[in-house]
């Protein structure tokens, strides 16, 4: 089977050297996995958005029709092999993203099941291995391989150069490859930590009904014990718009004879 990526390739600008798209290929697949895990993930988060037209056994059955599918058509058609195995595999993709959106909405006081916690787990862990392992470690390869971003010796500016070669102010440090390299490989770890801190929020949060809306359509605040505030508030209104009353006093008794 030839290989699935295109032969592109890219300049990068100030001589940071070319960036091929079947020499990233590992960067490239890592990358492409991690990002249709976070968006199952957040279809996960999301309740069901529409019923599912066949039994769930069908759907799973699917799977292997598909894949079988794909191989057995580019064997026999390999002027296009390339393509239809790219249609197979969005195929699986929109399939099992199908299945999740359109999974049975589940009882939140139903406990899960040891599989659940099993299969659960295990997906937890290979996106923690993809986010913080697979695709920093495939980023430094490819960076120190095909673009040599690892040579010390090579540097973007120096210290003793004009800053952007036209303002009469040096650099005040210079700037190797490798220091573009790291700074490249931090922004992953910051990027990805920040997006699992927020997926996590939006986990814990995904059972949480949206606030009912008033009358005139604001929706009801809450206290931080999860109580309703609407009727405080209207109280409050209501006592602002009251009309003020007088209380009437007795007539001062007058003397007697």
């Amino acid at each position: 089977m030839p290989n699935l990526l295109p032969d592109w390739t890219l300049t990068l600008p100030w001589d940071l050297g070319d960036w091929g798209l079947r020499a990233s290929g590992r960067l490239f697949w890592s990358t492409f996995l991690l990002v249709i895990g976070i968006i199952v993930i957040v279809s996960l988060i999301k309740p069901p958005v529409m019923k599912r037209p066949f039994p769930l056994w069908m759907g799973i059955v699917a799977f292997p029709v598909i894949i079988i599918g794909t191989l057995v058509l580019a064997k026999l058609i390999p002027s296009i092999q390339r393509g239809i195995v790219w249609i197979g595999i969005l195929v699986v993709i929109g399939h099992t993203l199908m299945l999740v959106v359109s999974r049975e909405p589940r009882d939140p006081e139903r406990s899960a099941t040891w599989a659940e916690c099993f299969v659960g787990a295990t997906g937890a862990f290979a996106m923690f291995a993809l986010a913080y392992a697979i695709v920093p470690h495939e980023w430094l390869t490819f960076a120190n391989g095909d673009l040599e971003w690892g040579d010390s010796s090579k540097f973007i500016f120096k210290s003793n150069q004009e800053i952007l070669g036209f303002i009469p102010i040096n650099y005040p440090f210079s700037m190797d490859y490798p220091a573009l390299r790291d700074i490249v490989v931090t922004l992953i770890y910051v990027v990805l930590l920040g997006l699992n801190l927020k997926l996590w929020v939006m986990w814990q949060h995904r059972l949480d009904e949206p606030a009912a809306a008033d009358a005139e359509g604001a929706p009801t605040k809450k206290s931080r014990f999860g109580r309703p505030l609407q009727a405080w508030s209207a109280r409050r209104a209501e006592g602002k718009n009251a009309p003020e009353t007088t209380v009437p006093t007795a007539p001062a008794p007058s003397g007697g004879s």
